[in-house]
């Protein structure tokens, strides 16, 4: 079994996500009493959190600087716990060179929505991945068409988020996005493009299909890990998935 590396805390109850997932996806594979090799690096992320608003040039410093303490570590294929964060990680992406597999979760989403032949889909993040365009962009780049919802729901979804974020989890959160998803059920499929949101929307069983990055990013990494297909390392451009 290869080695998985997770950098997370960002925010830690999304990363817990992360480290579940995984291993229930090796548990359910291998049997008996197997989970991940894993390394988890669960970073204090007011540093990087505190900047977003305002002070984006320095972040992708401060990413670059956690990036390259997980490669001394050592893991064999890396997955970064933060959505939002894939922005900065796309702005170092040449510089770093990564010399082992990143999965990314918009190009993992972009993939997965073309195999599934779900073309109109609505984006659901925080607010800044909703307005920003990264991730977006990404999307309509192979053909998909994106929606985000309307000004006053992206208001409602970011202080939704902020309290997933802090640990808090209320039933009042998943009523909300039932009502949500109702609204949108014209359209394929949601994104869950922030990681905290799959805490409050369940994957399964709601009037709209679901598509969760951070699930695509796991199974990819235990893919890998597993080596149950053949895996071909893409150049540093690309992403390396299932």
């Amino acid at each position: 079994m290869k080695r998985i590396g997770l950098l997370g805390g960002t925010s830690w109850p999304s990363t817990a996500l992360y480290y579940s997932a995984i291993n229930r996806m090796v548990a359910e594979r291998l049997g008996g009493h197997h989970s991940a090799d894993m390394i988890l690096r669960s970073i204090d992320y007011h540093a990087i959190k505190s900047n977003y608003n305002g002070g984006w040039d320095r972040i992708p410093e401060l990413l670059e600087r956690e990036i390259r303490f997980m490669l001394t570590l050592p893991c064999d294929c890396l997955i970064l716990c933060n959505n939002t964060l894939h922005k900065a990680f796309d702005l170092l992406r040449d510089r770093l060179a990564l010399p082992i597999p990143f999965f990314h979760a918009v190009e993992l989403t972009a993939r997965y929505a073309q195999e599934q032949e779900l073309t109109r889909l609505l984006l659901l993040g925080t607010r800044f991945t909703m307005e920003d365009g990264f991730f977006r962009d990404g999307l309509t780049g192979k053909g998909l068409e994106v929606n985000i919802p309307d000004a006053r729901e992206r208001e409602d979804i970011q202080a939704i988020q902020l309290r997933l974020a802090a640990g808090e989890n209320h039933a009042e959160f998943s009523v909300y996005f039932d009502h949500l998803l109702a609204k949108y059920a014209h359209l394929d499929a949601a994104v869950l493009a922030c990681t905290e949101l799959p805490l409050a929307i369940p994957a399964r069983g709601g009037t709209l299909r679901i598509v969760d990055p951070a699930w695509l990013q796991a199974k990819a990494a235990v893919d890998f890990a597993l080596a149950e297909r053949p895996f071909f390392p893409a150049p540093a451009s690309k992403v390396c998935c299932d």
